[in-house]
């Protein structure tokens, strides 16, 4: 395992930051396509690990009965709704962690609507036997209150179900809203009509037009540099094609951070993030509909000495990682403090007690621990990163990234 020593630029962060593109728009588009009766480019598709896998999966499924989804969480959940509309017994496996990670509500869903599915170790959790066949579709409950993803899986491929699909959402909270928002969205790029009143979401039987789409750049990858000009005392960055009126939910973060002293301001081709102020002492946000943006904000909470009291994070433990004790783990070694407080909240107290320098925090083999605590050098001059390479699962070039702005990267075997 090879470790990261990071030291920020020692004038203002000035330059452009090529970002990876949306690795949830990606692995949606390529489930669709793959739904298509008719081959279609995708451009600009996300060279994430996640997607490559993904990909792979649906290149081979046709052929290889065994599918290793290894570490992708997305495509464990999308592969195994798309491969129970289709005729065949397939094996589902992954990573160990993989392995920890629940798709019971998913399974219960498909199972309802007529799909053969056995647990090959714990019940709940993969691997999985799927015995996949046509679908007659119909009205079908899942709770909305654990993984957008299940709901993302059951709405792609329900077109290609005889009656379609009444999906009722039940519980009583709906995490990652944006996410659903963006699979319906695409869904109706490609020619699929839907509509979601209430708590249901109806989807229509039909087939999916084949459409060339260029894929956006990814939001949740941009929130890591703005929360390094949140830090920064003076910088200016540009990220090119980057969308205002994006499909993804994560781009609220340009009004988070607005609300923080760092403006976005917009071109034809893209947007420019400039330091233009000093940051409140205090801030509540809400993770419920965002929470891929915990981490980013919490952290840069913590570096930029703003007290914050939070709601939304009960998906963070079913994660690549427990996300919430990670946190709390990486931020008590740089003296900050985040405990649970009343009901669902969490409060992240960003007076330091002393730490050991430099700081050496560790990635919990998850990208956005790295990608997160990656500021921080900023903060404190100087941070060193086990296990950089994490960062290959959704954003390969971000430490090149880093570079290209002014920050000095030095790897130790």
């Amino acid at each position: 395992m090879s470790v990261l020593v990071l030291i920020p630029p020692k004038k203002a962060l000035k330059g452009l930051v090529k970002l990876p593109s949306s690795k949830s728009l990606s692995n949606r588009a390529l489930i669709i396509r793959a739904l298509c009766n008719k081959h279609f480019p995708i451009y600009n598709l996300s060279e994430a690990g996640d997607t490559r896998i993904l990909a792979k999966a649906l290149k081979d499924f046709s052929l290889e009965k065994e599918i290793n989804l290894k570490d992708a969480g997305t495509a464990m959940r999308f592969m195994t709704a798309f491969v129970s509309i289709h005729p065949g017994e397939f094996i589902l496996k992954g990573s160990s962690r993989m392995h920890e990670r629940p798709v019971g509500p998913l399974v219960e869903a498909l199972h309802k609507l007529g799909t053969k599915i056995e647990y090959l170790e714990k019940p709940g959790y993969p691997p999985l036997k799927v015995k996949g066949s046509k679908l007659t579709g119909g009205k079908i409950t899942i709770d909305a209150g654990i993984s957008s993803q299940f709901i993302s899986s059951l709405l792609m491929v329900a077109p290609q179900m005889k009656d379609g699909l009444r999906l009722i959402l039940s519980g009583t909270q709906q995490v990652s809203k944006p996410y659903i928002e963006m699979t319906l969205d695409l869904m109706k790029f490609f020619g699929i009509k839907s509509n979601w009143i209430a708590d249901e979401i109806r989807v229509f039987p039909g087939t999916y037009q084949a459409r060339e789409i260029t894929i956006e750049p990814d939001w949740t990858a941009a929130s890591y540099f703005y929360a390094m000009l949140l830090l920064s005392h003076d910088g200016r960055l540009y990220f090119p094609g980057l969308k205002k009126n994006s499909l993804q939910g994560d781009c609220i973060a340009a009004k988070w951070f607005q609300n923080l002293g760092v403006v976005t301001s917009w071109v034809d081709q893209g947007a420019w993030a400039a330091k233009a102020g000093s940051p409140p002492d205090y801030c509540s946000l809400d993770f419920t509909d965002n929470p891929d943006l915990a981490q980013t904000m919490l952290v840069a909470f913590a570096g930029a000495g703003i007290k914050a009291m939070v709601t939304g994070l009960q998906t963070l433990p079913l994660k690549e990682t427990d996300r919430i004790k990670a946190l709390q783990s990486e931020l008590k070694k740089a003296g900050f403090e985040f405990a649970k407080a009343e009901g669902n909240s969490w409060i992240l107290n960003p007076e330091r007690t002393e730490a050991a320098f430099p700081i050496v925090f560790d990635t919990w083999n998850d990208h956005r621990m790295a990608m997160s605590f990656a500021p921080l050098s900023i903060a404190f001059g100087k941070i060193k990163i086990n296990n950089p390479e994490v960062v290959e699962k959704s954003y390969p070039g971000f430490w090149a990234a880093m570079q290209h702005i002014g920050f000095n990267l030095r790897k130790l075997e």
